[in-house]
């Protein structure tokens, strides 16, 4: 169970890093490399416990090994002797702790990178997947996992590279002490390998489930605090706010209590680890002078309990360490799964394929759309053209598939069956070619916290921006009067979702934006729904310049925003039931007719 675990931990890690972009062959070496020179300074200054320990034991300087260190220094008085081996052994420590520090630092450099560039490259991912995948996701968990997991799978690999570092210390110590008495050593080895492996194995479970506990505690705190604040309006009117407050409470401290276990579960072994040392001395004493004299028991015990003292921590950080990896590994797995999931979808493309723009008629060639979560036809045989230049209205009731068919000409969604082309060439022959050529004015104006001209030329950078253009596009919206007697102008900012703006002018902002890209093709979906008579009034003689320059494609419920589109089509059940000029409609079709009468302008 245990071989199975690993491999796939190593196996995520290997992906987790390669989602970074980085080569880990390099820096692994070198991250090895590293803990080798440190564990090799440590193994060494334990190594020069051993003549010392034996000098503090009153052996004569001038017999065996001491004889040999004291002719490479050249110093025979034991004194001396004793004072070069203690401040050899200290500055060895002192190097090795010295060494550490830039050590840590590269390290730590190197994984909080990975983990930055990593999360950078699941957003990418998200944001380049399929519209039809992306309007099923649930945005607390996204979130969840483009921040959360990847900090936790950060965490993992600087685990997972700390233990290979500890574990190089442990394996040169205990090759001194092998070599200073294989008895003892041995008796060390095998009581603190039962001991440490059998309280690793009694609380692996228990690390897990706190693993899986905190992961879902934070998923749970993103569905209640989204709600609240994105939400707030609707939170304040409802009067929901303080169950979306209870509920983060709950989830929050359903967290707390999972750190508060994982915390005591990792700090479980040390105390365990601390009264296993006291046993361990007491049977090491016990071994040295029951099989050897006096003397070298003293120097034997004096090296491990220097030796102990380098490595007691090192097995609690060793402790500690296993139970980051077994509680992390649950957010690695999540982060993985989702990259994983991700890599499987076809990834959006920004830049055009080629130079060549879409221009032309735009006709629907027995589309068909089925959503795969349904069983029914959204959208069933629909055949149409929209003239080059043309204003083309969609109406009908609601579910009657507009908006799908939008998408579908957006580029969103692929049609199931059929085609769409433009000029004759499909659109999706080159999406980021043809969506470059399109304004959308959205029935719900995303904005975001920044300035107006931001918001008008959302998407690209400050510097980029040109402030002319900005106005030209407030002009047609209907907007300049408004911005210019604004006391920071275009630099005003609109606030979160532009709640410092009322709905009507969050709706011209969205046109500003749409007419901002100069765009061939403009499509507006409900765009004038929010806005007041004299407002949709003027909007529509913007629009109606505008005709005859560019393609409109609009849906409206009401009429009067649609009432001199050069067509009208009526959708129903996701077919066309009719098509026409307005007036045509009301004479030809008894549902448009009805439609007119609904909205009281005939």
């Amino acid at each position: 169970m245990m071989t199975e675990r690993n491999s796939t931990l190593f196996r995520d890690l290997r992906y987790f890093i390669q989602l970074a972009g980085v080569s880990s062959r390099g820096w692994m070496v070198a991250s090895v490399a590293g803990s080798i020179i440190l564990a090799a300074l440590d193994m060494l200054g334990v190594a020069a416990m051993v003549p010392l320990m034996t000098l503090f034991s009153g052996a004569d300087a001038a017999v065996g090994s001491l004889r040999d260190v004291a002719d490479f220094v050249g110093v025979s008085d034991v004194v001396t002797l004793t004072m070069m081996l203690a401040l050899l052994v200290a500055l060895i420590f002192v190097l090795k702790s010295a060494c550490s520090i830039p050590f840590r630092w590269w390290l730590l450099g190197r994984t909080t990178r990975i983990s930055a560039d990593a999360s950078t490259e699941l957003m990418r991912r998200y944001v380049a997947s399929p519209f039809i995948r992306h309007r099923t996701r649930r945005l607390p968990e996204v979130y969840r996992n483009i921040g959360d997991a990847a900090s936790i799978s950060s965490g993992v690999l600087l685990a997972v590279l700390s233990l290979v570092s500890d574990l190089l210390v442990l394996i040169g110590i205990l090759a001194v002490l092998l070599i200073t008495s294989p008895l003892v050593t041995l008796f060390t080895l095998v009581f603190f390998g039962i001991l440490v492996g059998g309280v690793q194995r009694a609380l692996s479970h228990q690390q897990t489930r706190t693993g899986q506990k905190a992961a879902e505690a934070d998923l749970q705190s993103w569905q209640f605090l989204l709600p609240a604040l994105d939400g707030f309006r609707e939170a304040r009117l409802t009067s929901s706010g303080r169950r979306f407050v209870r509920g983060y409470a709950e989830a929050k401290r359903t967290g707390a209590e999972a750190a508060r276990v994982f915390t005591l579960v990792s700090e479980l072994p040390k105390y365990v680890l601390e009264i296993g040392f006291i046993i361990a001395v007491v049977g090491v004493a016990t071994i040295l002078f029951a099989t050897g004299g006096k003397e070298n028991a003293l120097t034997v015990l004096g090296v491990f309990a220097a030796a102990s003292l380098r490595s007691l921590p090192t097995l609690n950080r060793v402790s500690a360490t296993f139970a980051t990896v077994r509680s992390g590994q649950v957010g690695l797995g999540i982060f993985v799964d989702a990259a994983a999931e991700l890599d499987e979808e076809d990834s959006y493309i920004e830049d055009p394929r080629s130079p060549q723009r879409y221009d032309g008629d735009i006709e629907l060639r027995d589309v068909g759309f089925l959503f795969p979560d349904s069983p029914d036809p959204v959208v069933r045989g629909l055949d149409l053209v929209i003239p080059k230049n043309s204003t083309v209205a969609f109406v009908g009731s609601s579910g009657a598939g507009k908006s799908t068919v939008l998408d579908l000409i957006l580029g969103l969604l692929t049609p199931t069956q059929g085609r769409i082309t433009c000029g004759g060439r499909r659109i999706d022959d080159d999406l980021a070619a043809w969506c470059s050529g399109i304004g959308v004015v959205a029935q719900d104006v995303f904005l975001i916290d920044a300035t107006i001209a931001e918001n008008v030329a959302f998407g690209q950078a400050r510097d980029e921006i040109s402030e002319s253009q900005v106005w030209e596009a407030l002009r047609q919206a209907e907007l300049s009067g408004l911005v210019e007697g604004l006391d920071e102008g275009l630099q005003t900012v609109v606030g979160e979702r532009g709640v410092r703006l009322s709905g009507g002018q969050r709706q011209r902002i969205g046109l500003a934006r749409a007419l901002y890209r100069r765009p061939r093709v403009l499509i507006l979906d409900e765009a004038t729904s929010a806005l007041d008579n004299e407002t949709e009034h003027q909007i529509a003689k913007t629009l109606q310049a505008l005709s005859g320059q560019l393609t409109l494609i609009i849906v409206a419920h009401r009429l009067s925003t649609v009432r001199r589109a050069d067509k009208l089509v009526l959708l129903e059940a996701g077919r066309v039931a009719a098509e026409g000029s307005f007036a045509e409609m009301k004479e030809t079709s008894e549902r448009f007719a009805r439609l007119v009468e609904l909205g009281e302008l005939n």
